[in-house]
């Protein structure tokens, strides 16, 4: 091996009739003992771009490349091309090179926690799924589950506006406390609802995307705490204009001055099992939070903003840049406090 040509595809829409007649990048690298090798995640990945408006959606891309190679003595060939789906994820150190995740719902645990009466969607793979079933829990005799909605004859969509699906845990105002998901293959996967009562601090809703390219609801149920971070750029003007100054103009005077939308979220009681959610959040580049007018407060509202709005999709950043894994043992109860700050400038600069 001499050196290797990669020509690389990303693309949205239609597997087939939407991708490009070029490559979107073409690598090279030079073989090292007859090995040459190319990560292409990184450069797929600078092609994915995830949004979220409020509605959690698919985000994901086609990836195809092809390799060319030279050997030493000029002989040259093309491999077949390999097609694969793309999404804004990443996998832990212990697990390996290209590590494949096992399963199709794309949440790292089988149990999400969310207030009662209220609906969640939980993320999967659809090029596999043939139905779901959302469950009630039965009790006496006969413990155990019993099917309220079945959903059947599923079948994969080759647009990647539908490779992740979101599944609605309820439907005509009933509430799953178990959604099972089967597939063409493989064996059926569970996710379990637990629901909160009603609490004095409501339920925040955290939007983030999860280490599997998905968009994750997380539900917390305790404190939430608004303030402003303000920074300003000053200066030190003269006032001297023929021989005297007015003592009322300002000599140290700001040159610009903007702010950030602070929050400070107490998640409420959790399961040591439920640990990962939090550390997925904490490693996360994306998040957002929904939160209601009253919980907000006042003076954050403008009048500008009309009173039929009654809550807000944020974006944020976590500034929390650390986070101790809280047990059973040591800690007897559950409960994590994160900062964030608004991704954006209090006071508009986009012109």
């Amino acid at each position: 091996m001499d050196y290797i040509l990669v020509d690389l595809y990303v693309w949205t829409g239609d597997l087939t009739t939407d991708k490009p007649s070029s490559p979107s990048i073409e690598l090279r690298s030079t073989a090292f003992d007859g090995v040459s090798s190319i990560d292409i995640s990184e450069f797929a990945r600078d092609l994915v771009e995830v949004v979220f408006s409020g509605t959690q959606e698919s985000n994901a891309v086609w990836v195809e490349y092809q390799i060319n190679w030279v050997d030493k003595d000029g002989t040259s060939g093309t491999d077949s091309a390999v097609q694969l789906t793309g999404l804004d994820g990443f996998s832990y150190f212990e697990e390996g090179i290209n590590f494949q995740y096992p399963f199709n719902v794309l949440i790292g645990q089988d149990r999400i926690r969310t207030l009662e009466d209220t609906t969640i969607q939980v993320p999967v793979l659809q090029d596999l799924l043939t139905g779901y079933e959302l469950q009630s829990k039965v009790y006496g005799v006969g413990a155990g589950y019993s099917s309220f909605r079945t959903v059947t004859g599923l079948t994969p969509t080759e647009d990647t506006d539908s490779v992740v699906e979101y599944v609605s845990s309820s439907f005509s105002g009933t509430y799953a406390d178990r959604i099972k998901f089967n597939f063409s293959s493989g064996d059926p996967e569970y996710v379990y609802i637990d629901y909160q009562e009603c609490n004095r601090y409501g339920v925040q809703e955290l939007f983030f995307v999860n280490r599997y390219g998905a968009i994750q609801e997380v539900n917390t149920f305790g404190r939430f705490d608004v303030s402003l971070s303000t920074e300003e750029e000053k200066y030190k003007r003269n006032l001297l204009v023929g021989g005297n100054y007015n003592s009322t103009r300002h000599q140290h005077s700001t040159l610009m001055k903007n702010g950030k939308i602070m929050m400070t979220l107490n998640t409420g009681w959790y399961l040591e099992e439920e640990n990962a959610i939090f550390v997925e959040m904490m490693l996360s580049e994306q998040i957002w939070i929904r939160v209601d007018r009253e919980t907000l407060g006042s003076g954050w509202i403008s009048r500008g903003i009309s009173a039929l709005t009654n809550t807000f999709l944020i974006p944020v950043n976590i500034i929390s840049n650390e986070m101790q894994i809280k047990t059973r043992l040591n800690d007897k109860m559950i409960n994590y406090t994160f900062e964030f700050e608004a991704a954006a400038d209090r006071i508009n600069t986009v012109r």
